[in-house]
């Protein structure tokens, strides 16, 4: 009698690994999910873990909030999200698992004159067309910002900080790792910019501002009308990376 060979579960491995190279998940994918909480007060704040955010305000009564939710699952439960507004914050979750895999992106408006702060972890954060304070604080991912007219707190660990068309009187900008790229619509009252390794460049308009410039390693472009005492300031820094001041 001949025994058949013994085969270790380990051969199959390999394999898992090939079927798991070839899977996952692409928010693009899913189908939308649409969710209208109630209204908020004065100020709203939003946490999410993962996934691309996309927010601006708009003629609505509450909190509108789209999902594309995309999962894959090869044994064992598979993921979850999670969403849901207590009083004034905006929790946005998800659970990937270990044998699985999933992407999410949402499309959040609120109400118009709500000022908003956004802690995120992973992903892109876009905002649009705020006249409300807004502050935008992440761990990994860019941030972009279009057509601000109120104050402007921008943080990102390790990420690009975009803003355009903005007409914000103060901004403040931080990323450990990451470009820090500023348009201006009108003159801001006070601009301060800090990153540890990434490059500067700020397009103002023509005004006179009190400028101040440093950096360890990289070249400085200062290519706006300075005065020490102009009520108007820019401030920026880097450890590492150009920083360019300019008119349009």
């Amino acid at each position: 009698m001949t025994i058949p060979p013994h085969r270790s579960p380990l051969l199959g491995a390999p394999l898992l690994l090939v079927l798991l190279a070839g899977c996952g998940a692409s928010a693009d994918d899913a189908s939308p999910e649409h969710r209208d909480f109630g209204p908020v007060g004065s100020s709203l704040t939003i946490t999410k873990d993962r996934g691309d955010l996309d927010i601006r305000p708009a003629d609505v009564e509450g909190v509108q909030v789209t999902r594309r939710f995309d999962r894959w699952t090869l044994v064992g439960g598979g993921p979850s999200a999670k969403w849901g507004l207590s009083g004034d914050r905006l929790t946005l979750a998800t659970d990937c698992g270990a044998l699985t895999d999933c992407a999410v992106r949402y499309q959040v408006l609120v109400p118009r004159g709500t000022a908003v702060a956004i802690k995120g972890q992973n992903g892109t954060i876009t905002a649009e067309g705020f006249t409300t304070p807004l502050r935008v604080h992440t761990t990994n991912g860019a941030i972009r910002v279009n057509g601000a007219s109120a104050p402007l707190d921008l943080r990102s660990e390790n990420g690009a900080l975009h803003a355009t068309a903005t007409s914000s009187p103060q901004v403040s900008a931080r990323t450990d790792s990451g470009k820090v790229a500023l348009l201006f619509a009108t003159p801001p009252q006070r601009v301060d910019v800090t990153t540890d390794n990434g490059d500067v460049k700020l397009t103002v308009p023509h005004a006179t501002y009190k400028v101040t410039t440093e950096t360890e390693n990289g070249d400085v472009q200062e290519n706006v009308p300075k005065d020490a005492a102009a009520p108007r300031s820019i401030t920026t820094r880097t450890d590492n990376g150009s920083i360019t001041l300019t008119t349009p």
